[in-house]
């Protein structure tokens, strides 16, 4: 069914002293502090004497396709929406260029784009100096 999301699962991180000198921790996947707990002493044989939740641990974040970047040997410095940047000409995908961004023009601090940034050729200007 389309539409439909599970909710994520509730954690709680018990911590336990097994003897003077060491600590067991663990992560436990339950729906009350109680029950962690319980579940705590089953697994470990431990008593847990801090309970730190309950949490909602985040979802593993799907990366965006790999994509296989072919370069020319052309590579120029050229403005693109408001910065300078060197980009390097791609064969595949066709009519794109890489992008490593240098300073802005306008001299305003902003953090340069992370990631891998492929534009289309017809979006870069080339720069009057």
């Amino acid at each position: 069914m389309k539409g439909t999301r599970k909710p994520r699962p509730i954690v709680f991180v018990c911590i336990g002293m097994k003897n003077a000198s060491e600590f067991v921790s663990k992560v436990i996947r339950a729906t009350s502090q109680a029950e962690a707990v319980s579940l705590f002493m089953e697994q470990t044989q431990v008593q847990a004497q801090e309970i730190h939740g309950p949490f909602r641990p985040k979802k593993a974040q799907v990366l965006e396709n790999t994509r296989t970047l072919r370069f020319t040997d052309r590579c120029e410095k050229v403005e693109y929406d408001g910065w300078e940047v060197n980009a390097m000409f791609l064969k595949e995908p066709a009519d794109q260029a890489y992008l490593i961004f240098i300073r802005r023009l306008d001299g305003k601090k902003y953090p340069a784009p992370k990631g891998t940034v492929v534009v289309p050729v017809s979006q870069l200007r080339t720069i009057n100096e």
